[in-house]
């Protein structure tokens, strides 16, 4: 039997898509378009990321980007071209709606699913046109991927009940993601000895330094905590870094606390690998890769509420907390502190994977229901 013909219109390529898209393209005859050569917000090295790709990308430029927003005019040529079985796109933004126009127009049969990134939170919160663009596509698409079970009963409830609704959080291939750690073990010593990590217990955050990673929160939080035998190790770089800087002084343990730059590849797989536990302490985070690549790492994780990635915690890999009450957080980090070891130089070895399920199971489950 021949593969279906699938159309995938996607915003940029990042590295939590890339193992997604290959099984995609294992499974269907697949065709990728991009509509921006990077995710705005964030500047991914492509050559890297295209190098771990099956096939080859394509891109869609033609057109004008407002604010985060694209708007691209050679949509319908794209359809036109590929004359795919089924189209996978994102959100319920213009190229959405544009695919789905073009079903009614040309009277074109094809199926036309989304993938959206919302947590509850997200999807409770919108408003006025993007509410109502929401609404009006996934009441006349064919389904939509959403990051959760929790999120897929929400949608179905509140906006439809025959919406066909399929769960996919934002997960790494399991091998795939633990043959990279096994390749940054030995960047980990070098860690240790070039931040004075020896002897410590490392609290890791990475994502931007920007105000909704709510970071002024956990320095408030940290500098609560009973024990002075840790490190909160902070990657990543944004607009709040110098503000972040003289908040540390000013609650006086600018020592413990370093900032390390943005990192990519090998060098930010060893930092899970360096860290004991990993925070993520967002007031808006749609779902929040970094808590999978955390897991996969072996890292107990504290999920802020509010982050779609929460999904991910359960009893057996970390906790989650309440982003706005900062006794709870404080709380929960002395309670992690007290079930991890010092560091020292022999972590040259990876820990178990704390994820709570596979990639695979996940992405069979998903294939079988388009």
């Amino acid at each position: 039997m021949s593969k279906k013909k699938l159309l995938v219109f996607h915003p940029a390529l990042a590295p939590y898509r890339v193992d997604f898209f290959n099984y995609l393209f294992h499974q269907f005859n697949a065709v990728f378009y991009f509509t921006n050569l990077n995710v705005p917000d964030q500047k991914f090295d492509q050559g890297a990321l295209k190098q771990q790709l099956n096939f080859e990308p394509k891109y869609l430029l033609r057109g004008i980007n407002l604010n985060s927003r694209s708007f691209r005019l050679d949509i319908f040529k794209a359809i036109k071209s590929e004359q795919p079985d089924i189209i996978l796109s994102s959100e319920y933004g213009q190229t959405t709606l544009f695919t789905f126009l073009y079903r009614i127009f040309y009277g074109k049969i094809f199926k036309i699913y989304t993938i959206s990134d919302d947590s509850i939170d997200n999807a409770l919160n919108r408003r006025g046109l993007r509410n109502y663009f929401r609404n009006l596509i996934l009441k006349n698409i064919d389904g939509v991927i959403l990051p959760s079970s929790e999120v897929c009963e929400w949608h179905k409830k509140y906006i439809s009940h025959s919406l066909k609704t399929l769960e996919l959080p934002i997960i790494h291939d399991d091998d795939i993601f633990r043959k990279k750690l096994s390749k940054s073990i030995d960047l980990v010593g070098d860690n240790i000895r070039n931040y004075g990590l020896n002897g410590k217990k490392v609290i890791l955050f990475v994502g931007r330094l920007v105000e909704v990673k709510n970071l002024e929160f956990l320095l408030k939080a940290v500098s609560q905590l009973k024990s002075n035998d840790w490190k909160l190790v902070l990657v990543g770089s944004g607009d709040s870094e110098k503000k972040l800087k003289i908040l540390s002084s000013e609650l006086k343990f600018k020592e413990e606390v370093v900032f390390i730059g943005r990192k990519e590849g090998l060098e930010l797989y060893s930092w899970y690998i360096t860290a004991d536990i990993f925070v993520i302490p967002s007031i808006y985070e749609r779902f929040g890769a970094v808590v999978n690549e955390a897991l996969l790492a072996g890292c107990d994780v504290l999920c802020s509420e509010l982050a779609g990635a929460s999904s991910l915690i359960d009893s057996t890999n970390g906790k989650i907390f309440n982003p706005r009450n900062l006794e709870d957080l404080v709380q929960k980090l002395n309670q992690s502190l007290q079930k991890v070891n010092n560091i020292d130089f022999n972590r040259t070895e990876l820990r178990k994977n704390k994820m709570i399920f596979s990639f695979k199971e996940k992405v069979e489950t998903l294939v079988e229901s388009i």
